[in-house]
């Protein structure tokens, strides 16, 4: 009867463990929701067309606000 109990008693305590640290890593993540990051814009220098991101990659300007 032992025999069979300790293992069980081990890999419950081991679930129960990963199952605390996933929630508790997902509360600490950050929002890195930003939707200025997905609208297209048209760079003010080069007048290339920015489908994503903040930064034009051919000149690096940044977007206007």
């Amino acid at each position: 009867m032992s025999q069979f109990l300790i293992p069980v008693i081990f890999f419950t305590g081991i679930t129960i463990f990963i199952i605390f640290v996933l929630l508790n890593q997902s509360k600490n993540t950050p929002d890195t929701n930003n939707d200025d990051d997905l609208e297209e814009w048209t760079c003010p220098d080069c007048n290339f067309s920015v489908q994503l991101g903040i930064e034009c990659p051919f000149c690096y300007t940044k977007k206007p606000t």
